[in-house]
């Protein structure tokens, strides 16, 4: 009988499809290893092949990003970007997702999630500041809504109040394309020295590899590969792949990877975040351009009898892996004792570039490091949307004008998406370190720094935004892209600061889908194109994709709209001049700097009263833009401002009532005039697009001086209207009371919270 030449061949794995592989990327794998990969190989790179760590689908578009810059310190590729601050300070920041882990347990994902990003900036040596946070629901009428929103936040609000790091501002988005994918992308920012850098990519040869804090448990294991695939019916199924966080662990964890730094005992070191021990040991290993040796045996547990790949895939919170000299371990060992954590030697770095691992007192595995970090980089088709041959520019005749718009108007301000945030930002402790000037609700939140060489007098400062509009990305996705930066820098403008460098947070469907691989080119096309024209570059961040929820029975599956999400960081130089949004006093006379189109294309507007926003938004003028904030910074620097605000959702209409009621200490209104009759009055009020900003000045300037700088500029003005306390009035179309505008405007989100 002939043998068969395949006898001793091992039988194909067909746990590649439970690692979340491709058949084609199982048979890559096979012939890279030159044999069918087992469990633990398959673990391994399914890991570091998922979208969640490879950028497998984006890499190509992220590159064509600007990540340079004068202020630049370090872009991407570190655990977060660094720019210059001055004084020998530097700003660490980057934003991240955790979307699907906060989907399935909403406190634990969201929790995690502000760990693991304050983890990052720690990581490099500085000390986090505040948070910010971009978190995005399904309908506010959707039963499970309520749910969500309240243990998210609480999960935010345990996290960072824990850490002693202030959440200080952020957004909540509501919208039905949510319901099934929610979004939790959470921003950290941290200040060091500059020396004081510390790099995942400086191991040295004979380097001890150290592991700190936490012991290894089963929680979180896949959790990468999780948030590299699309939700179905089992989503309850997937809980043991969400992490469980303990604050109180990582401010240990903080002070002792600090102090470590300051002795400089520490040589290299990465947070264990997706894909646990996996990335943080090949990632070192890749940018040192070294290998290891992994004692599996000496990787703490706390759950014994783990086998190989459950240790590795493990994304247990709170743990670090560093190295040091070897002549240090002793010394770096007391340090962690000190803050009860556990510093237990696992390897050593070594010359050739492999990860070698050893389980049992036996060599177990060895890596080539090149062959698992890199990951097969896909084109994947696009596909422009069909949909998308319905979106045109807007008609406005074609809709009547609401007989009642002063109820019309009423009813926007209430929108949740409009209606103030407070019953969520007052869960979060925003005051530690009494450094937060403007609190969360306002423009942009703005901190300073004590400047210690300048007898501690209080003046440089920094200011903070993050934004996305996700509705005109679904319209048109270059102009969603390009919004989202602009929209930051409008608000960090608005303050009196100078927009420095951004982090971006993407969060799209399945990279699979040709339309959504469309949507998101062109949105980083839009990203890239007003971060160029804005001078900030894109010095960190992240993609999330598969944020859809799969249908029984092959039905369509529940896709968020593309939404990307920019946090953007600028600087003022005195924070004396900061200027906040709201009015200040009855009778201050009010100014519109800028220009009005009236394009109600888009507008939350179209959306609530004639039930029909799919209409293309108007186009930005960057150039203008630029223009235009130059021209308002130079107002504020000069002390001629009481008061700016951008116009956004809701139009100048929200602008106007939202800086009349959010005084924190009277209630205002105002009274304004519509002069321009070629322009209708809902699109006067309610269109959202505009390059304009509303203004008070200060008593002080003459309107002279104002009028010369606008002109200077190039940039129109004029008088609108005046502040006037009680009535919030416009022509004879809109007449409300203040005081019953503003009580409902803070118990909008509360009512939900309570259902």
């Amino acid at each position: 009988m002939k043998k068969q030449d395949n006898k001793h061949k091992k039988a194909e794995n067909k746990n590649y499809k439970l690692f979340g592989l491709s058949q084609d990327e199982y048979k890559e794998i096979g012939k890279l290893l030159k044999h069918e990969p087992d469990d633990f190989e398959l673990g391994i790179f399914s890991a570091m092949w998922s979208e969640h760590c490879s950028y497998k689908s984006s890499k190509i578009y992220l590159q064509t990003l600007p990540s340079k810059g004068d202020k630049v310190l370090i872009g991407p590729g570190e655990n977060a970007g660094v720019v210059d601050f001055g004084d020998g300070d530097v700003l660490v920041f980057k934003m991240e997702s955790h979307n699907h882990p906060s989907f399935i347990e909403p406190f634990q994902g969201s929790a995690t999630g502000v760990g693991g990003i304050m983890r990052d900036i720690f990581t490099m040596g500085a000390r986090p500041l505040a948070n910010l946070n971009s978190l995005r629901f399904g309908s506010h009428l959707h039963p499970k809504t309520p749910y969500y929103l309240s243990e998210v936040v609480k999960g935010v609000g345990f996290y960072g109040n824990c850490m002693g790091v202030p959440t200080v501002g952020g957004e909540v988005v509501f919208d039905e394309c949510y319901n099934d994918n929610i979004l939790v992308n959470a921003f950290t920012i941290g200040i060091a020295k500059q020396e004081g850098i510390f790099l995942s990519s400086k191991c040295e040869v004979e380097n001890i590899v150290v592991y700190v804090g936490s012991a290894t448990g089963m929680d979180g294991i896949h959790g990468a590969t999780m948030a590299s695939e699309e939700f179905d019916s089992k989503k309850n199924k997937k809980r043991s792949t969400v992490q469980v966080g303990d604050p109180f662990t990582e401010k240990l964890l903080l002070e002792a990877c600090i102090e470590a730094m300051d002795r400089k005992l520490i040589v290299s070191i990465q947070d264990m975040g997706a894909a646990g021990l996996t990335s943080s040991s090949f990632e070192m290993a890749d940018k040192s351009g070294h290998g290891m040796m992994i004692d599996l045996d000496a990787i703490p547990l706390r759950t014994p009898g783990m086998t190989p790949v459950e240790i590795m895939l493990s994304e247990s919170q709170e743990r670090m892996l560093l190295s040091c000299r070897g002549e240090n371990l002793d010394v770096l060992s007391s340090v962690f004792d000190k803050w009860g954590l556990s510093c237990v030697k696992v390897g050593e770095v070594i010359d050739e570039k492999n990860i070698k691992f050893y389980y049992r007192s036996k060599l177990y595995k060895i890596f080539d490091v090149d062959m698992v970090v890199n990951c097969p980089v896909y084109e994947r088709p696009k596909r422009k949307p069909d949909y998308l041959k319905k979106i045109l520019p807007i008609k406005i005749n074609d809709y009547e004008i609401p007989k009642n718009i002063n109820d019309i108007a009423a009813r926007l301000i209430m929108h949740p998406n409009i209606a103030s945030k407070r019953p969520v930002f007052t869960q979060y402790d925003y005051t530690i370190g009494t450094n937060t000037i403007v609190p969360p609700g306002f423009s942009a939140a703005v901190l300073r720094i004590k400047n210690e060489g300048n007898g501690n007098k209080l003046t440089k400062g920094f200011l903070l935004d993050i934004n996305g509009n996700s509705k005109y990305t679904y319209l048109d996705p270059y102009v969603g892209g390009a919004l989202a930066v602009v929209e930051c820098a409008r608000n960090i403008s608005a303050c009196g600061g100078t927009p420095v460098a951004v982090t971006d947070c993407l969060n799209f469907a399945s990279p699979e889908d040709p339309e959504t691989m469309w949507q998101f080119s062109e949105a980083v096309k839009g990203i890239k194109e007003a971060a160029i024209k804005l001078k900030t570059p894109v010095i960190s961040g992240n993609v999330s994709f598969y944020n859809e929820t799969a249908r029984k029975e092959g039905g369509r599956a529940s896709k968020i709209y593309p939404t990307p999400v920019i946090g953007m960081v600028g600087f003022i130089e005195n924070i004396d001049r900061v200027v906040t949004p709201y009015f200040k006093d009855d009778g201050d006379e009010i100014f519109l700097l800028g220009r009005l189109k009236g394009d109600l294309g888009g507008s939350l507007y179209m959306e609530y009263f004639h039930k029909d926003f799919r209409q293309k938004p108007m186009d930005i003028d960057l150039d203008y833009e630029i223009n235009l904030h130059n021209c308002l910074r130079s107002m504020i620097s000069g002390g001629y401002i009481k008061s700016a605000v951008d116009i956004s959702e809701g139009g100048i209409f929200t602008a106007l009532t939202e800086s009349s009621i959010t005084n924190p200490d009277k209630t205002l209104g105002f009274v304004v005039e519509h002069k321009d009759k070629e322009t209708r009055l809902d699109a006067f009020l309610f269109a959202e697009l505009e390059q304009a900003f509303v203004l008070t000045l200060n008593n002080k300037v003459k309107p002279k001086e104002f009028f010369e700088k606008a002109s200077f500029y190039d940039i129109p003005i004029e008088m609108i209207g005046i502040v006037k306390e009680g009535v919030i009035k416009i022509n004879s179309a809109i007449e409300l009371k203040s005081d019953k505008i503003k009580k409902e405007y803070y118990s909008v989100i509360k009512n939900i919270l309570s259902k």
